[in-house]
């Protein structure tokens, strides 16, 4: 008995430590976007690894075509704004020349714009909207 009231105590200090990291005071605000695959400015979209800048979130998004599985409706985006840096006026993200980056302008962290987690000295993972896919256009929302 004692060994488990051990075990459920090491649990529940361990247990908080495996959440995701994430920016719990970043600012809410509200997203509802559409991305027609279509309009020639997203062209770089088109294909797997491509991505573009759009308007909207706090400091705007950047749509990410990914290909997972096999499947070639697999979208992500993501809040340019830097997420500890966010209120800065040098925390817009910009994609490093390699693609594979979201880069903050203030202390150079770098984030993976597959899944937004944080690389390069970062600590926290990016503001990731929901996207939905259907018929050629690309919703994100929160």
């Amino acid at each position: 008995m004692r060994f488990l009231l051990l075990l459920t105590v090491l649990f529940m200090m361990v247990a908080p430590a495996c959440k995701k990291n994430r920016q719990t005071d970043f600012p809410n605000v509200r997203v509802e976007q559409y991305v027609y695959l279509n309009n020639p400015s997203n062209y770089d979209l088109a294909t797997p690894g491509g991505w573009t800048y759009h308007e909207g979130g706090y400091r705007g998004i950047i749509v990410v075509r990914r290909f997972i599985n096999g499947t070639q409706d697999d979208f992500a985006a993501f809040d340019r704004a830097c997420p500890i840096h966010y209120s800065d006026e040098c925390s817009q993200l910009i994609v490093t020349d390699d693609n594979i980056f979201g880069e903050c302008q203030c202390n150079n962290e770098k984030y993976l714009l597959f899944d937004g987690s944080p690389s390069d000295g970062a600590q926290q993972s990016l503001i990731q909207y929901r996207t939905d896919y259907r018929d050629g256009v690309v919703y994100i929302s929160n």
